[in-house]
């Protein structure tokens, strides 16, 4: 009977804006012809009414139209009761027409409601699809026609009843008709459906070399008749399968049971069809996957006799489909969960916690590893795969009930701790922090990497994405920090984080606003003092955050790609000022990003800084990290011995910082090593430092190189440098970066001899 109605609601709603457009149309023409002083209060009323179930009607025709299983949230019978309902609202509205206006009227008005009514009666076939909705609305005109008509008196009128009654004989016995021809297409397409179903289960039984069986059980559950193919996956004697229960086949023994093998069996006590049911079934000593479709079989009298289906085994199907979901939600290099996986843990974490307000809590941890960079860029990639995996490995030491790692990208990994407190969590990124301190070693490699950690502790208020962002948050802080340790999240971090991200949008304008300029420290002589030449350094002076560190503007250029503009800018602009220095003994140092190497035309951008200054290549000292050196490929290799075939000098910044072992000086295309500030610190007080900056003058001298101190700024570190033979100095002792008008001034003195100023 469900399948009958439900084909009776479609089509009746599929027809329905007909009837609704035509009575919406009538109350229209009614209202505007009988707009008078007697009839407005009921031609409004009546506009009203025949509008709000317009409005109702094509709201349901829409909803029905955008999927009819929508409407199935709604029993059956009462969808259908409701447009009962509504069509004989809508008759009994439109019955009132003629009711209330036919005596009055003159004979123009007359005839205009008889040929609407007539209209009307007819429209009612377009819901007589569902006979009572069709004959409640056909039959409301149809009697407020009647009435009319009897109240007029007249003869003609009684003839016009008789003929009315026959057209709406003749209107309810269509109705009835197509009624009975809408159920019976139903039964039969039941009818057919069923038969389908059977043919399809004795062909897939007859197929030939199909991998499927057929299945069948009595009325208690026992398998009857099993065929050969099911005895074989099954791997057992098809005397000892028959009268077995199929129940005790495809459930495990123990107690835990799947999702599925529990709606399997409630399908079987409640005599439900299913379909493709897919369930684990214990063959032997290995599992198979069977997927498993049935029906309940019954009589002619509806006696139930039992299940007949078909089975599949789709082990390999399932296998494969494991296989990927697992590399869809795991990192193929080292194994772990990967962004999407992680992030959909956090979300059912955030979800319990919600459910459970006095559960545990969790905290996410979003690691970056320190220095990883370089490891890649010195040597390959394959050396910081495995390095990453190895990284992975002693983060997985820490997994266990309560604690997932992941690996998002690249350094990237993350951890979510289910815990709460964060003495705890910092307990756990400080282990984490010591563990990752230990060197790796990789093919006589020892390779020395740290991580910062962000901390953030989920509450009620978060959601899944905010505990990640302020867990990033509190990481983007550590790292600012100068990393190699964890932070807890601070509603400040989010501002430092905004405030990075503002910054890097300005820096893209800077320059074109004029907001850059160069200042020069002086690189002077050990033995006299005096300038051999300055180093030409950036800086912002930003209207609002007043002088901006190089320290974290250049990283925002390099990331951004803005430091080659800047860098274009600076090369241009200190050869100009070199090239108007009275002393052509003076050279320029101007320092060069990897970024540059790699990703301009940096050879013409030397030589046409260098043409339009008119500035001697020989002057001209290009300042190139270490780590840049050693990442170099062989196309950048190519442009450093192109600069240096233009007469350019090349020096190597920073030395000591990276991976490099001092044989790498000998492979290098350099005049000069500047020795990194963080040897320089500590001279003359602590003895190793003393060696292995004796060791870099030594070996320097050795291989035709100068060398330059950096960060002097005592007597003391001076004198010790002195004596070990170091022959150029730049820092604090013998001047500041200064702009161009102080840096005119002290070459302007460079006749008399540069008196070092101790800073206190």
């Amino acid at each position: 009977m469900d399948k009958v109605w439900l084909d009776q609601i479609d089509l009746a709603l599929r027809l329905a804006p007909y009837t609704i457009v035509t009575g919406l149309t009538v109350s229209i023409i009614v209202c505007y012809f009988f707009w008078q002083e007697s009839t407005v209060a009921y031609v409004v009323g009546l506009q009203v009414v025949i509008l709000g179930l317009a409005c109702v009607g094509f709201y349901a025709c829409a909803s029905w139209q955008r999927g009819r299983l929508n409407s199935l949230a709604v029993p059956i019978r009462l969808i259908r009761e409701r447009i009962v309902v509504v069509a004989a609202l809508a008759g009994v509205a439109l019955a009132s027409i003629p009711v209330v206006l036919f005596n009055s009227a003159d004979a123009d008005g007359q005839l205009l409601i008889a040929a609407t009514c007539a209209g009307l009666i007819a429209t009612g076939i377009c819901i007589g699809f569902i006979p009572a909705a069709g004959i409640v609305y056909s039959g409301c005109i149809i009697a407020g026609s009647f009435i009319a008509l009897a109240m007029t008196g007249k003869p003609f009128f009684i003839i016009i009843a008789i003929l009315l009654a026959i057209y709406s004989f003749f209107i309810v016995a269509t109705i009835v008709q197509i009624s009975r021809l809408v159920s019976l297409r139903a039964i039969v397409q039941v009818d057919l459906d069923r038969q389908r179903e059977v043919s399809g289960l004795l062909l897939n039984d007859f197929e030939q070399n199909s991998s499927d069986w057929l299945w069948e059980t009595d009325a208690l559950g026992r398998i009857r008749s099993p065929s050969a193919r099911f005895a074989e996956v099954a791997q057992s004697d098809p005397g000892d399968l028959a009268s077995s229960l199929f129940e005790s086949l495809v459930t495990p023994k123990s107690d835990q049971r799947s999702v599925a093998a529990t709606y399997l069996l409630s399908a079987f006590r409640e005599r439900r069809p299913f379909h493709r049911i897919s369930i684990p079934v214990h063959i032997g000593r290995e599992t198979r996957w069977w997927a498993l479709t049935g029906k309940p079989i019954h009589d002619r009298q509806q006696r139930f006799l039992g299940f007949r289906g078909i089975g599949s085994d789709v082990t390999l199907q399932h296998e494969y489909l494991a296989k990927l979901d697992h590399l869809a939600n795991h990192d193929l290099l080292t194994g772990l969960p990967n962004r999407r996986h992680f992030e959909k843990i956090v979300a059912d974490a955030r979800s319990a916690l919600l459910d459970r307000p006095g559960g545990p809590g969790f905290a996410v941890l979003c690691l970056d590893l320190d220095r990883f960079k370089q490891v890649n860029d010195t040597f390959g990639h394959a050396v910081g795969d495995h390095l990453l995996r190895k990284i992975g490995e002693r983060l997985e030491a820490f997994v266990g009930p309560d604690l997932v790692v992941s690996r998002f990208a690249g350094d990237e990994f993350a951890i979510i701790h289910f815990a709460s407190d964060p003495a705890l969590n910092a307990g756990l990124a400080e282990r984490i922090v010591q563990s990752l301190q230990t060197p790796f070693e990789f093919d006589n490699l020892y390779l020395d990497v740290g991580v910062s950690i962000g901390i953030a502790i989920a509450n009620d208020a978060m959601t899944s994405e905010e505990v990640l962002r302020k867990a990033d948050a509190a990481l983007y802080r550590m790292k600012d920090d100068g990393g190699g340790s964890y932070g807890l999240y601070t509603p400040s971090m989010d501002q430092h984080k905004e405030e990075r991200a503002v910054l890097m949008g300005e820096l893209r304008g800077a320059l074109d606003r004029g907001e850059f300029a160069l200042h020069y420290q002086p690189l002077v002589s050990a033995d006299t003092g005096e300038p051999n030449g300055f180093e030409a350094l950036m800086r912002w002076q930003h209207p609002l955050h007043g002088d901006v560190p190089p320290s974290e503007f250049i990283v925002l250029a390099e990331e951004t790609g803005s430091i080659l503009a800047l860098g274009e800018w600076s090369l241009r602009n200190a050869c100009h000022f070199a090239a108007t220095w009275q002393d052509r003994t003076l050279s320029v140092a101007v320092n060069i990003s990897t970024v540059q190497i790699r990703h301009s035309n940096l050879v013409e951008i030397v030589a046409r800084a260098l043409s339009d200054s008119g500035l001697e290549p020989s002057r001209l000292e290009l300042e190139i990290t270490e780590t840049a050196f050693l990442a170099t490929t062989n196309e950048a290799m190519s442009v450093i011995e192109s600069l240096r075939r233009l007469g350019v000098r090349l020096a190597l910044d920073d030395f000591g910082t990276g991976y490099s072992s001092l044989s790498y000086l000998k492979k290098l295309p350099v005049d000069k090593i500047k020795i990194d500030q963080s040897f320089i610190v500590d001279l003359p007080d602590v003895s190793s430092d003393v060696s292995i900056v004796k060791a870099i003058v030594e070996l320097a001298r050795t291989l035709g190189m100068t060398t330059t101190a950096e960060g002097v700024e005592t007597v003391a570190q001076r004198d010790c440098l002195r004596q070990i033979g170091c022959p150029e100095f730049q820092g604090y002792l013998y001047g500041k970066p200064a702009d161009e008008e102080a840096t005119m001034q002290m070459i302007a003195r460079q006749s008399r001899r540069f008196e070092p100023r101790v800073v206190a």
